[in-house]
């Protein structure tokens, strides 16, 4: 009787097994993207570039020029740094996969000039750009390659593009490739990493500049992991809020990724209001390029600072309200305004600075540089819970730094006695940002701690704003071997033991950026996680400072990429070209799109495979440890 019994429940459970297994789900498997082959112009199209301009550039297939086979594709008629060919790769792309992106250049006119391969991410004011080789290239060198690597996030636009620096410079370009690389993953490593936040978490906010794709997948919880506080790289630039024209403000970019960053219990600094770059025309300018009046100028500042910052009210931590009104390298002087960037058309130029002269009453002391105070004063009034930072670099140098310091003093001498003024205690300039664009082979730390010494003495805040060491000297790159690597930590290490010093003055330290190629510096490796986004020396060393310089990182195991670190995969053969998209044209980008700098959740086609293997394979195990044990009881 026992016998029968059990005979009739497993001839009941087999069939409900069975039912439960047909109508399990099936975990779908995401197809990898297609690989892109080498594009050589020998069946004599253009292959899928456009010109970044609308209708600007001239894109012709020519057999003046080839680096193999007979065709190349010739660029004429740019008018502007940043026009010239783009490619839309969005086709060939899975999130958190490592591509390399391959170009070869060729001058025709000028002889020699500087190129840049870079990538744009996602159209129109939500768009981003990643420089990812910069090279000057003579006609003499021939063809040269310009190479660089990338890690996207899912998006549904992905253009690589070439740019020259000579606006109306002509070029030849051949043998162009996208394809992954190999490696990645090291994202997974650094994410459980000890939390540089924590870490610091009593002594200052740890932040870094972001963009559109480092909100999501692997690269937010990198984020998430790291960092508190987050800068936006281009998104909250006065040309992106502002726009072209007066009204187009346009802040559903920008407020996407705040919201984003809130729900992640991460603090935004706004960046930046007033600066003599990435801005509109219309705010200091006639149509002509002459200076508005400064009753003009004035007014329209005040009316874009109220409706940015007004806008932002209560959703930014700070502000850097004025960016870089110094020159580079001014002399000291009794009177700060001296060294200020005054008017013109040059690189040391300041339009608003220009502006506010043309009309000021030079007996009741009026000058240009009085933009500066009103724009704190038009932030002050329009978020009065926002932080106020000045910002500008080079401030490690003994002139910038004494006339940063004068000019706080001055302007919050002045704002006491301002009537607008409702909390005579606090200051106007309340913080001053270094933003600490350094190089290996110049940083002495000495600097910036003396730096760091005379602007407590203002009694201001301050903030480390946009930190990066790349391996170099003044724009020219090295490669980060491991003796460079080694330099790179060791001064990462010693900045931040004066960090940590003077935590009771610093409230915030931000990095420049996720990893070494999203940076706009990408070409010196600056930040704390390689191409892979595994952790380098550098991380090491801010993570535990002390603990690096005495040596005890020496022989940690490969810390500089750890498992993240791949062979690299050869570049595909040359052959038919796959249509590089099936749709979508390639749109103009913003001017300046190369300085910032800067992941879905969905998972590559292999894991999803994997997880499907090791799901079946658990229920394989189950179904026959269930038989063996009905027919152990069906025995007994």
């Amino acid at each position: 009787m026992t016998r029968t019994h059990y005979t009739y429940r497993r001839s009941a459970l087999l069939p409900a097994l069975l039912f439960l297994i047909l109508s399990a789900p099936i975990i779908p498997v995401a197809e990898a993207a297609p690989e892109m082959r080498v594009i050589d112009f020998e069946n004599g199209t253009r292959q899928g570039f456009e010109g970044r301009g609308e209708d600007v550039e001239i894109l012709t297939v020519t057999g003046e020029e080839a680096l193999s086979g007979t065709k190349s594709l010739l660029v004429t008629n740019r008018s502007k740094a940043w026009h010239g060919p783009a490619l839309n790769v969005t086709y060939y792309v899975d999130p958190d996969v490592l591509y390399t992106v391959s170009v070869h250049v060729l001058p025709k006119t000028p002889e020699s000039s500087v190129f840049r391969l870079s990538t744009q991410i996602g159209e129109g004011d939500g768009a981003s750009f990643f420089n990812l080789d910069k090279q000057t290239v003579s006609r003499a060198d021939g063809w040269t390659e310009l190479q660089g690597r990338f890690m996207y996030s899912e998006a549904d636009y992905i253009t690589i593009y070439i740019e020259n620096d000579t606006p109306d410079a002509e070029f030849y370009i051949d043998d162009v490739s996208f394809f992954a690389a190999g490696g990645g993953g090291g994202i997974l490593a650094s994410i459980s990493l000890p939390s540089l936040r924590e870490i610091y978490q009593d002594h200052f906010l740890l932040g870094s500049a972001f963009s559109r794709q480092d909100l999501a997948g692997q690269r937010f919880e990198l984020v998430k992991r790291h960092f508190n506080v987050m800068t936006a790289g281009n998104a909250m630039k006065p040309d992106a809020l502002g726009g072209k024209n007066r009204g187009d403000y346009n802040f559903s970019s920008a407020d996407a990724m705040i919201e984003t960053l809130g729900e992640a219990g991460i603090l935004t600094h706004g960046h930046t209001l007033v600066w003599h770059s990435q801005s509109a025309a219309w705010l200091n300018k006639n149509p002509d390029g002459t200076p508005l009046t400064r009753a003009e100028a004035r007014a329209n500042l005040e009316e874009f600072i109220t409706t940015v910052a007004g806008h932002y009210a209560g959703r930014v931590l700070s502000w850097d309200v004025v960016n870089e009104a110094f020159t580079s390298n001014p002399s000291a002087s009794a009177d700060w305004r001296d060294g200020l960037r005054k008017g013109g058309a040059g690189n040391e130029s300041a339009p608003w600075f220009g502006a506010y002269e043309n009309g000021a009453d030079k007996a009741a002391g009026e000058s240009g540089a009085d933009y500066i105070y009103d724009a704190f004063v038009f932030t002050r009034l329009a978020d009065p819970g926002a932080l106020l930072y000045f910002l500008d670099f080079n401030e490690e140098y003994a002139g910038k730094r004494e006339l940063v310091a004068l000019m706080t003093e001055d302007l919050n001498g002045k704002w006491k006695a301002d009537p607008r003024n409702t909390e005579p205690d606090r200051l106007l300039v309340e913080g001053l940002g270094l933003q600490a664009h350094y190089w290996t082979d110049h940083l002495k730390p000495e600097d910036v701690e003396a730096t760091i010494r005379r602007w407590i003495q203002t009694g201001a805040d301050l903030v480390i704003g946009e930190l990066d060491i790349p391996a170099g000297s003044w724009s020219k790159y090295k490669p980060l071997d491991e003796a460079e690597e080694k330099k790179q930590a060791k001064l990462y290490a010693e900045l931040f033991q004066i960090f940590k010093k003077y935590s009771d003055s610093i409230s915030r330290v931000s990095i420049w950026g996720i990893d070494d190629p999203t940076s706009w510096r990408s070409g010196g490796s600056p930040l704390l996680f390689d191409e892979n986004g595994g952790p380098k020396l550098a991380f090491y060393a801010v993570m535990d400072p002390e603990g690096y310089l005495a040596g005890e990182y020496d022989d940690a195991n490969n810390p500089s990429g750890g498992e993240s670190t791949g062979v690299p995969a050869e570049p595909p053969e040359k052959g038919d070209t796959v249509s590089p998209s099936p749709e979508g044209d390639v749109s103009p980008s913003p001017d300046g799109g190369a300085e910032d700098a800067v992941s879905g959740d969905s998972e590559t086609g292999f894991s999803r495979v994997a997880l499907f293997i090791i799901l079946g394979a658990a229920g394989c195990i189950l179904i026959a440890a269930i038989i063996l044990i009905l027919k152990r009881r069906t025995s007994s």
